[in-house]
């Protein structure tokens, strides 16, 4: 049997004067100090390892990269923010798309696919070197150029999608009411936190922020450590986002408006 094909890389360069360069510099020499310089490299690692020349940047990358790094998720936001403002991250992809990459990111990408001695397909939509400085086994464009390939294939059988429109549409919809109901039941909770947790779940989706099933686990383990075995409080927690639209869970706030010792306001959209 084959080995399947990875898009991501197993390792990347890493260059010995990382610390000579201008940028880095600035960043060390910020109010976050060497949690700026822990936080980029992280996220490197997490680029190169998965897509291998980008990576959306949402909730659940912070948490990780949070939970990790043992940088708060505050803080891990602004440092990511910096890094962008300082171009060490492509600050049009990031302020637009929410994707971090850089054409440092991708120029060391396909020089590591070198060796792979075959065609490596990237999304348009997210490359950001010119034609110069592609090379040529990068595929930019695979979905136009096979449909440019083949434009009978779609034309032998034009009646075909338009005997049974009624039946594709049905096809369509039970396929979608599978998949939510996978993700909403993907992470089991106890009886009495159902109800608030499947609310918790309808907000994110409202907010255009679905929860992965990753997502779900890290936040039922957030919950646990927030309040241990005490699903009463849980179910306050969860509630408490909910009311206030938070994309996370977070300690109870107290009447007097302090987090039980906790200053730091919980990051919202709009804070944006």
């Amino acid at each position: 049997m084959a080995r399947p094909q990875c898009d991501g890389l197993s390792y990347f360069p890493f260059d010995v004067d990382f610390f000579s360069d201008r940028k880095i510099k600035i960043i060390r020499g910020s109010e976050y100090g060497t949690d700026a310089i822990i936080i980029y490299i992280y996220l490197l690692c997490e680029i190169y390892k998965g897509k291998g020349y980008y990576i959306a940047y949402d909730d659940d990358l912070v948490c990780c990269a949070s939970a990790d790094t043992g940088v708060p998720e505050g803080k891990t936001r602004q440092i990511v923010q910096l890094l962008a403002s300082k171009s060490l991250f492509d600050n049009t992809r990031f302020s637009a798309d929410n994707l971090l990459t850089a054409a440092s990111i991708q120029t060391r990408y396909q020089e590591a696919k070198k060796s792979t001695k075959r065609d490596v397909f990237v999304e348009p939509s997210v490359w950001i070197l010119n034609e110069e400085a592609t090379l040529g086994f990068i595929k930019v464009h695979p979905k136009e150029s096979f449909s440019e390939k083949n434009p009978s294939k779609s034309e032998k059988n034009p009646d075909k999608s338009e005997k049974n429109p009624t039946k594709e549409n049905k096809i369509k919809e039970n396929k979608n009411k599978i998949n939510k109901t996978k993700t909403a039941t993907a992470i089991a909770v106890a009886p009495e936190l159902e109800p608030a947790w499947q609310a918790f779940i309808e907000m994110r989706k409202k907010m255009r922020k679905p929860m992965t099933e990753y997502a779900m686990e890290i936040t039922i383990k957030k919950l646990e450590t927030l309040a241990p075995g005490d699903t009463v409080t849980q179910k306050k927690i969860l509630e408490q986002s909910v009311e206030r639209s938070w994309q996370s869970v977070y300690e109870l706030k107290e009447k007097g408006g302090v987090n039980n010792g906790r200053n730091e306001k919980p990051f919202e959209p709009s804070n944006w």
